[in-house]
This record gives C-alpha cells, sequence and structure tokens, in this order.
C-alpha cells in the first residue's frame, strides 16, 4: 500500500509539472498573438475620423490575448492614438471597436457581415477564407498570419503594404 502511494504522489506531481509546461507555452502563445495584434493595428489606415485618438481592440475570448496585450497598456501607443481594450460577450457586439479579436471556439458561429472599419483577427482555421480579414495559424513551431485584403476594403480599411509582405498569403476573392 505504502509504495502505491509513492506512485499515484509521483505520477501527480508529473501531471502537474506536464501541466505546468503546458500552461507556460499557452502563455507564451498567448504573448505571442498579443505582439502580433498590437502590430497588426499599426498597419492599418481606418476611414476619416475613425480611431481619431484611440484605438480599441475588442476581445471575443481569447482570455490570455487579452490579458497580454492590456499588460503595461498605459505605455502602448498607436502611432500618436493610445490604445484601449474591451471584453465583449459576442462577436456581433462591436460598437466602439475598431479591431475584434475572435478566439477560434467563437469564431465557428461569427457571421461575416461587413463591419463597417472593423478589422476582424482570429486564430480559427479558415478565417481568412470565410471572410476574416487576418487569420493567425502556427507553422513549424512559428506564429504566422495570412490577410483577406478584399474583406478590409470592403470595411473601409486599408492594410500597409509593409504588412502585406510579412504576411504568410495574401487573399483575394476570385473576380
Amino acid at each position: 500500500m505504502n509504495c502505491f502511494l509513492h506512485i499515484v504522489s509521483a505520477l501527480t506531481l508529473l501531471a502537474s509539472a506536464t501541466d505546468a509546461r503546458a500552461d507556460a507555452v499557452t502563455q507564451r502563445e498567448d504573448q505571442f498573438k498579443a505582439a502580433y495584434v498590437f502590430n497588426f493595428v499599426k498597419f492599418v489606415d481606418w476611414p476619416e475620423g475613425v480611431a481619431a485618438d484611440t484605438v480599441t481592440i475588442c476581445f471575443a475570448g481569447g482570455e490570455g490575448v487579452y490579458k497580454a496585450l492590456t499588460t503595461g497598456i498605459d505605455r502602448k501607443r498607436v502611432g500618436a492614438r493610445r490604445l484601449a481594450t474591451l471584453q465583449i460577450a459576442e462577436p456581433s457586439a462591436t460598437g466602439g471597436c475598431n479591431a475584434l479579436y475572435i478566439d477560434a471556439a467563437m469564431a465557428t458561429s461569427y457571421t461575416f457581415a461587413s463591419e463597417p472599419a472593423v478589422l476582424t483577427i482570429s486564430d480559427a482555421a479558415k478565417f481568412a477564407e470565410r471572410g476574416g480579414m487576418i487569420q493567425l495559424f502556427t507553422e513549424n513551431h512559428r506564429l504566422r498570419f495570412l490577410v483577406n485584403v478584399d474583406s478590409a476594403q470592403r470595411a473601409g480599411l486599408r492594410i500597409s503594404s509593409d504588412l502585406l509582405k510579412l504576411a504568410a498569403g495574401v487573399q483575394r476573392e476570385p473576380r
């Protein structure tokens, strides 16, 4: 019986260590995603009068990415504009949002109506193909992204050619 307790204790410690490593990997991924989201908004031009003094990034899900982005937010600027974040319950509640990060789990129910002047970003599979503007994905342990230029243009946004050059792919709808 005593040997059994030692085995259970050892397995519990091993599971805890594995969970801690998995949590650290997830936290690191969230930090990278937050950095990408922050940098994406630097390379987008909104229509006149939109995002004049503040750029608001809304989050539907993506708690870890939200936390990573809000760390030190008072020091983060997008050009001369200050950065603000907002958590929303539904991806369709975009009032006051300039950019919207949609967690992969919530993106499956998101319908792609062209929200005026809202940059949409997600880590959901086929997000850009389904009408989202920027899709994050992992390839060979590296975070990459795709851009759907036509979706951005329909929303009145212009994505810098500098950002498009860094993208793993730029999607355009067939004409």
